[in-house]
């Protein structure tokens, strides 16, 4: 070949490379292909040909050539992170491109309720495919985990992991969720302005798991409360209902009999004298705060009235009245 002709050759490939590369630029930044959000699951050890055809597979991009080109000019070929990503209608390939270099990930929302217990996050995690259900029993029922993680003996970690609304990344490991719930935990224990040191916290959090399965009625838990402290004085037996549910665990039905009163358990306070060993569920702040400030009364009982209050009483014949009251009103 002439040097005329080489020279025109080379003219002719820059030329190329140049309009490819501008072609590719167009695409690269041109709004997004997609006219929907994409949840696409991006598994461990695919490769970068793999994820680009995926993507394109997937409706997510136009061209899976664009991005293997825009991951091999700017060296990030084995830089693009797995996880299950979320893109939205429109998402330029930049964007698609930037999402997976820095590993941003969708966060799946899982909401806990004050009151849970742990075998029920156990269940809402592995429906929410956050972790399985077997891998966070595991750790949060283990006691030597939960001593170490409390610094305190606990046969669990129910009632320390805090009630709230979180994200998680799918396939989030059980330590990662159990470390964001305790941390929870302990910033709302630190808006109480209480030291660790001043109160039995283990104690303290097994009484407000009591006053949340016994009322959601925010003004009765200094009530409750107080009934719990009030009886521990005198050595009187707490017997409370919620106590038997959680010692019967799965042979729960629904209802409670009066055989299920005897039912042995640590946990069921018809049966042994003082608090169970730990809490039953997970307080919400104003239980815990109701725990810590007991009502000044000298109440010993209290009865559901049947619309979501209780009527409480300081003997027992004002509590027998009080329970007749409510069966002949059940009987109108």
């Amino acid at each position: 070949m002439s040097g005329s002709g080489f020279n025109r050759f080379s003219k002719g490939l820059a030329v190329f490379v140049l309009v490819l590369l501008a072609l590719s630029a167009w695409f690269y930044f041109l709004d997004g292909f997609s006219s929907e959000t994409k949840v696409v699951d991006i598994p461990q050890g695919l490769g970068l040909v793999a994820i680009a055809e995926k993507l394109e597979g997937e409706g997510v991009i136009r061209k899976a050539e664009i991005l293997l080109l825009s991951a091999l000019l700017s060296g990030t070929q084995g830089k693009l992170k797995h996880g299950e990503y979320e893109f939205s209608a429109g998402e330029a390939l930049y964007s698609v491109h930037r999402k997976l270099r820095r590993g941003e990930v969708s966060l799946r929302k899982v909401t806990f309720p004050e009151g849970i217990t742990l075998v029920q996050m156990a269940g809402i995690l592995e429906a929410s495919q956050i972790v399985s259900r077997e891998e966070f029993l595991a750790l949060v029922q283990n006691s030597e985990y939960s001593t170490e993680k409390l610094g305190t003996d606990a046969l669990s970690l129910e009632g320390f992991l805090f009630p709230d609304t979180y994200f998680f990344v799918r396939g989030c490991s059980a330590e990662r969720v159990i470390e964001t719930m305790l941390k929870r935990f302990r910033e709302a224990w630190a808006t109480l302005g209480i030291a660790s040191t001043q109160f039995d916290i283990k104690e303290i959090v097994t009484i407000a798991s009591l006053i949340e399965k016994e009322t959601a009625f925010s003004p009765e838990r200094p009530l409750v409360s107080a009934v719990i402290r009030n009886r521990l004085k005198i050595g009187m037996k707490l017997e409370f209902d919620p106590t038997v549910i959680y010692a019967l665990g799965e042979k729960f039905d629904g209802n409670i009999r009066k055989k299920d009163l005897a039912f042995p358990s640590p946990y069921n306070t018809y049966v042994v004298s003082g608090l169970p060993p730990g809490p039953i569920a997970a307080p919400g702040l104003d239980s815990i705060r109701a725990a810590l400030q007991p009502a000044d009364v000298n109440y010993l009982y209290f009865v559901a009235n049947g619309d979501g209050v209780h009527v409480f009483s300081s003997t027992y014949g004002d509590h027998v009245n009080a329970v007749n009251r409510l069966l002949r009103k059940e009987k109108q």
